[in-house]
Parts: structure tokens; sequence; C-alpha cells
């Protein structure tokens, strides 16, 4: 049953500070809820209509459903999660490290595209977007439950990562395509803005660019885009 107490609780998840307070955050949808139900995650409860009821779901109608939803047409299932309260160590051969990025959306298609080249850890600095609003929660489409994001200072964290090779992405620096591959790196992304900050960008090895055509009039790349593109050659041995 769903009570007034627990539409409170959901509904209060939506504020950032209401989730590091009750250590919760709210998944949606079939595919992602499942994801969750199928990994280590610790799935506290989960609320569904009557066209997605697992053995696990607390039966709800459409009309409480969209009382509980953070998306304009609820999708059939909601579970709430728990935040886990310890991180894994960094690790791999590719990590990103991700520099201010504000968008729910890019940040939630960044994590799906670690878990599709996989990648296992991001690391964020502590003005990025958090991983658990529900706009990027929805946005990777169930592969949070697979990616350790870390939220700490870059410089911080960067410096503790010395055995990797550090690549910044800025608007004019050396062709990504034309670097030698590097068994261990980093490559870091940054506002979508105002990009790498220049503490940050000191930092790093070498200064990557995507190259445009020469007859483009495009004057840059969505962030999540050119994530996809740097991750793709990676993996094809070209960085």
């Amino acid at each position: 049953m769903l009570t007034n107490q627990d539409i409170k609780l959901i509904k209060s998840l939506g504020m950032k500070k209401n989730r590091v307070k009750h250590k919760l955050f709210v998944v949606e949808g079939p595919k992602g809820v499942q994801e969750f139900l199928d990994s280590d995650w610790q799935v506290e409860a989960v609320y569904a209509n009557d066209q997605w009821l697992g053995k696990e779901a607390i039966p709800v109608t459409d009309k409480e459903l969209e009382r509980i939803s953070f998306l304009q047409t609820p999708n059939k299932v909601l579970a709430v999660v728990k935040i886990p309260s310890s991180q894994f160590p960094i690790d791999g051969h590719t990590i990103l490290a991700l520099d201010g990025i504000s968008d729910p959306g890019n940040l939630g298609t960044i994590i799906r595209l670690a878990d599709w080249f996989g990648v296992k850890h991001i690391c964020c600095s502590p003005d990025v977007v958090d991983c658990f609003n529900p706009k990027v929660v929805q946005a990777t489409m169930g592969s949070l439950a697979r990616i350790h994001l870390h939220y700490n200072p870059l410089v911080e964290t960067l410096s503790s990562l010395n055995q990797y090779d550090l690549y910044g992405t800025v608007l004019n620096g050396r062709p990504f395509h034309s670097l030698s591959k590097s068994s261990k790196k980093v490559i870091v992304f940054g506002n979508e803005s105002r990009g790498v900050s220049k503490d940050v960008l000191a930092m790093c090895h070498q200064k990557i660019s995507i190259p445009k055509d020469q007859n483009s009039k495009a004057e840059s790349l969505n962030v999540a885009m050119a994530c996809g593109i740097c991750l793709s050659a990676g993996f094809s041995g070209e960085l």
C-alpha cells in the first residue's frame, strides 16, 4: 500500500539535500528498475501498476503512480534505491573525468557511453550535476547500476592517478586520432560552455581535440557527443 508518508518521501527525493539526507534516489521505467533489481544495489521499494507487477512490487493505481513520478508520462513502475555508503577504488584502463558538467541529460548519456565501452569509473568535480538526480538517472537507462561515480576535487583526484596519461579535451588541441595508443588513460571533459578549468587543464599531459571538416560552420560539439567519439577511438586502439 502506498501511504501519504511514502508519497511525501518519494517526492522529496527530487531535491539533492533530501537524497543526501535519506541516502535514497528514484529509478523509473521497466528497464531501469529491472537493471537495479538484477544488480547488487539495495532496492528499498518498488511501486508498479497492473502492467508491471513483479513479485517485489507494491501495487499502485495509475493515478498513484502519477503522484510519485518525476516524469510527464509515468512509466509502469518506480523504485526507491539506496545510495551506497562506500566507494570502489578507481581502476581500469580508461577513466573519464568530468569538470563542471551541469546538464543532467549530458551526464546521463555519458554514463551510458561509459557502460557501452566498458569504462567503470567516472571522476567528477563537486560541481558536476548529481548522478542521482531523477533526470540523470532516467537518461542513463539503467547503466548507472554498473558505473561508479566519484565526486571529489579533480586536481586532488588526478594527482592520485599518477600511473595514468591525462588527456584534456579542448577546441584547439592536438588531433586525438594522431596520438599513440595509451595503455592507461584519463580523458577529461569540461563544462558545456566554459570547458576544462585552468588548474585541471594544467595537469593534463596532452590537450586533444576532435578535428572538424574545413568547411564546417559548427562552433562546437555537445560534450556527450565528444565523449562518445573519443571513447570509440580509444577502444579501437587510436588513443
